[in-house]
C-alpha cells in the first residue's frame, strides 16, 4: 500500500479527497488545521496529526518520521481565521521571514518548496479525484438566456483581472455591472453581499488565478454556494472548465436542477 501525506484545509474536499484516496490503496497520512479541518477528517484516517496554521515544522517532522515522500494539499485556509489561529513554529517564523511576498500563490508555492527541500513532493489536488472537475459546457439543462450569457462572459475576463491582482477569484455581475467582488471574506460571503445590491437575477463567475498550480489552492465551489445563490436570487453559476472542483458534484447539479440555476463551465 502506498503512503500519501494530506496536508488537510478547510471545507469537504479534504474529505472528499481521503475518502477516494483510500478507495484506490493509498494509506494517508494527514495533517490538519486546527479551527480549518473539519473534525470528520478522524472518522476517515486513522493518522492525523492537528497542527495550527503555521507549524511548518511540526508538519515536516510529522511526514518524515511516516516515510512520507509525496503529499497532496486539499483545501484551503480561510484568510480571516488565518489571522486568528496563525501560530508559526521556529521553521514557519523563519520561512515567512525570508519570502518576499505575502500571496496565496506566493506562501503556497513557498511551502511546497519547503517540503520538497526535504525530499517531500506536492502532487497535484485533483489525484484521485478527476471526476470532479468540472469540464466544458452547459452542465444543467437549463442554459444561460442570452442577457445572462452577457454577463458570464463579461465576469470571466473581470474575475481573470481580479484574480490576477491576487484580489480574489469570484465577482456577481448583473447587466454588465460589478455588484461584488470576493475579497477576503470569501465566496459565499461575496455572494451574500451582492445578492443584497443586485435583489435577484444576478450571474456568480468563480475563476482560477492565471497561471493557477493545480497543486493547491484549486478553486471550488459546492452545494452551499449553490443554496447561497438561491437564497440571494443568483440565476447562474459560471466556473472555469478543466481547473475547477464541483464538490459533491451529482448532488450540486441535482439541486441545481431543483432551484432552476444554470451551472456552465468555460475554458479561458
Amino acid at each position: 500500500m502506498k503512503k500519501l501525506g494530506l496536508i488537510a484545509g478547510n471545507g469537504k474536499f479534504p474529505l472528499i479527497f481521503a475518502e477516494q484516496a483510500t478507495k484506490e490503496g493509498y494509506s494517508l497520512v494527514a495533517v490538519a488545521h486546527r479551527g480549518e479541518t473539519v473534525k470528520e477528517i478522524e472518522d476517515l484516517l486513522e493518522d492525523v496529526t492537528w497542527i495550527y496554521v503555521g507549524q511548518l515544522g511540526k508538519m515536516i517532522r510529522t511526514f518524515l518520521r511516516a516515510g512520507i515522500t509525496e503529499a497532496v494539499m486539499a483545501g484551503g485556509i480561510h484568510k480571516v481565521k488565518f489571522l486568528e489561529n496563525f501560530r508559526p513554529d521556529l521553521r514557519g517564523a523563519k520561512f515567512l521571514a525570508r519570502i518576499k511576498s505575502k500571496d496565496d500563490d506566493a506562501l503556497l508555492r513557498g511551502v511546497a518548496e519547503e517540503l520538497e527541500s526535504e525530499g517531500i513532493k506536492i502532487l497535484n489536488s485533483t489525484l484521485c479525484v478527476p471526476q470532479i472537475v468540472a469540464s466544458e459546457g452547459v452542465l444543467t439543462r437549463r442554459a444561460p438566456s442570452a442577457v445572462e450569457w452577457e454577463d458570464v462572459r463579461f465576469g470571466f475576463r473581470v474575475a481573470k483581472e481580479i484574480g490576477r491582482l491576487g484580489i480574489g477569484q469570484t465577482i456577481v455581475v448583473k447587466k454588465q455591472i460589478v455588484v461584488a467582488v470576493e475579497a477576503l471574506e470569501g465566496t459565499d460571503a461575496a455572494i451574500e453581499r451582492g445578492g443584497k445590491l443586485a435583489r435577484s437575477g444576478f450571474v456568480v463567475v468563480k475563476v482560477s488565478k492565471p497561471e493557477q498550480d493545480l497543486r493547491f489552492d484549486v478553486p471550488a465551489v459546492g452545494v452551499a454556494t449553490l443554496r447561497q445563490l438561491r437564497e440571494t436570487g443568483g440565476t447562474v453559476l459560471a466556473v472555469e472548465a478543466g481547473k475547477t472542483i464541483l464538490l459533491e458534484k451529482d448532488l450540486l447539479l441535482k439541486q441545481a436542477e431543483e432551484f432552476g440555476i444554470s451551472v456552465v463551465a468555460l475554458r479561458d
